[in-house]
């Protein structure tokens, strides 16, 4: 799908296609958003877009890191949008030149959709005054898409340390193994924007107002604050995992300690039934009348002796 917005002396048209984009006078400032485009639609592009300011289908579909290139006067920023419901990531490319904002992607992305409504108001004049406030739109979009996941990983997290459900160790394992995933893969989503926005900020190729530049600034910093939330969620998770890690060990020695146990107290048990099972000839115990009795009694001390003993030494307590 193709859709575009162009304004020119404040007049607001989305129903051009690209043919009449590029035939009619030049725009104040123009949008084209272009969603999983069919086969026709890849050749309208290839036709009125060059390759620069559209990143190709046979590139890879998720990178799963933000990228910075640069083509003259203009860039193509790489961002990777994380859905807070499902925790997927989505690939946008951004293309911006002067007055031109071209955004791909292959998913239907909420963020898009939000600001391209805010900007095409139904029988008013468009509130964004060139591309570089519809980019900070959807900065903010992403910001607070990029902090809705980070709560709900935290959220998950605070699930995990009180362990309503009692769940088993095994089950807890698993869920912060993927927890600790999710968490990872979004600092890799989020860590390289920050050094993206610097390099926004400091570079002579794109030319930034001092308000640009202080809002550059204070999205970097909201960015900063995101990776140190999934630095100290990653270091909870940690923790937990050796919490759990040392109470798997704790239970697995108590087993071992108790199957050590039994089998140290049948082990004399098991050294008499062996003797007096051989069945030899000249074995006078056999042809005792009380013998049978007398070795149960003898089987039966030995192992409550030796239960008591394990017990003064305190191998039973918790």
């Amino acid at each position: 799908m193709i859709r575009i917005l162009a304004v020119s002396d404040g007049n607001l048209q989305d129903k051009l296609s690209l043919y009449e984009l590029f035939k009619q006078e030049p725009k104040d400032w123009y949008w084209v958003d272009i969603s999983a485009p069919s086969e026709k639609e890849e050749a309208e592009i290839a036709q009125f877009l060059p390759a620069s300011h559209n990143p190709s289908k046979k590139e890879p579909q998720v990178n799963r890191r933000p990228q910075l290139k640069f083509f003259g006067d203009s860039y193509r920023l790489t961002l990777i949008v994380i859905s807070p419901n499902t925790l997927k990531a989505h690939e946008l490319h951004l293309y911006i030149s002067g007055n031109t904002l071209i955004s791909r992607h292959h998913d239907n992305l909420k963020a898009i959709n939000d600001v391209w409504h805010e900007c095409r108001p139904i029988g008013k004049t468009p509130d964004p005054e060139n591309i570089h406030n519809i980019l900070h739109r959807l900065f903010d979009r992403l910001l607070e898409q990029y902090f809705m996941v980070a709560n709900q990983l935290e959220d998950q997290i605070d699930l995990l340390d009180d362990n309503l459900k009692g769940e088993s160790i095994r089950k807890l394992d698993n869920r912060v193994f993927r927890i600790r995933h999710q968490l990872l893969g979004f600092r890799r989503s989020i860590s390289p924007l920050q050094d993206i926005i610097q390099r926004m900020i400091a570079s002579p190729l794109i030319e930034t107002a001092e308000q640009e530049t202080l809002y550059l600034r204070e999205f970097s910093e909201n960015l900063a604050r995101i990776v140190h939330i999934i630095e100290a969620n990653l270091e909870i998770t940690s923790d937990i995992r050796d919490s759990y890690l040392s109470l798997t060990s704790y239970r697995m020695n108590s087993i071992m300690q108790t199957l050590t146990v039994i089998t140290v107290i049948f082990m004399p048990l098991t050294f008499i039934a062996g003797v007096y099972g051989m069945n030899f000839k000249y074995m006078p115990e056999l042809k005792w009348h009380y013998g049978y009795y007398i070795v149960l009694i003898l089987m039966m001390g030995i192992a409550i002796s030796m239960y008591f003993w394990f017990r003064r030494k305190g191998w039973f307590r918790d």
